[in-house]
């Protein structure tokens, strides 16, 4: 099997992302500085080449895709699979409120420590961490040798790295991701290669910051 490369993006800033109100599922749009973040990553991304741009097809990564897409002449491929994790009853609420009531769903955006999570009418935590490492490897599976780009959301991202990488050990908190961060990997063989994780050097003069609301 020959190696496959991913380039991974978070979509860009929403106004949800700065209020810290969970999306997850919910259909929020781009802020301005999201807009202007997406069009710096599109740049960078400007003289790599894909051979496919796969997506969640949430409208936040949707209207990055539509930039970083228009770019790179290219169309993306929206796909129910890279949804950011369905936080069912949670969504739409703020953080500050939900700490006391679900701490457990709360720690899990930022620890793994093998227990799994109940989201009240949405996913469990080893739920939605089967869809995205199931995706990944079909990918690997199912476009060998190409170079993919993956558009899609803090909360997948940080399932990927649990993929590629393992889960931190304890007393170690899951890598975080920046809005419009580049990270990339690879799989060699049968064996997953983390090569660079969170970079916003592209993001130097535009406004960001990392959020753990998803």
């Amino acid at each position: 099997m020959a190696d496959t490369d991913f380039t991974v993006i978070r979509h860009g800033q929403t106004a949800e992302n700065l209020k810290g109100i969970l999306q997850g599922h919910l259909n929020t749009p781009l802020d301005s500085v999201g807009r202007l973040q997406a069009f710096n990553v599109a740049e960078r991304l400007a003289d790599e080449k894909f051979d496919f741009i796969f997506c969640s097809d949430l409208l936040r990564v949707k209207e990055t895709a539509a930039i970083i897409g228009e770019k790179l002449h290219l169309s993306p491929v929206f796909q129910p699979e890279l949804r950011e994790w369905h936080l069912g009853e949670l969504e739409g609420q703020e953080c500050s409120s939900l700490w006391e009531r679900y701490p457990e769903v709360m720690n899990a955006f930022k620890f793994d420590d093998g227990q799994d999570v109940q989201v009240p009418g949405g996913e469990t935590k080893y739920q939605f961490f089967s869809r995205i490492s199931g995706y990944l490897d079909f990918l690997a599976e199912n476009c060998s040798g190409k170079r993919i780009l993956i558009i899609t959301h803090g909360g997948v991202m940080r399932a990927i790295f649990r993929h590629i990488a393992g889960s931190p050990r304890k007393g170690c908190m899951i890598p975080p991701t920046d809005n419009a961060s580049y990270s990339r990997f690879f799989r060699r063989g049968e064996y997953w290669q983390l090569s660079c994780w969170n970079d916003v050097s592209h993001l130097k003069n535009t406004p960001h910051r990392e959020s753990v609301t998803f």
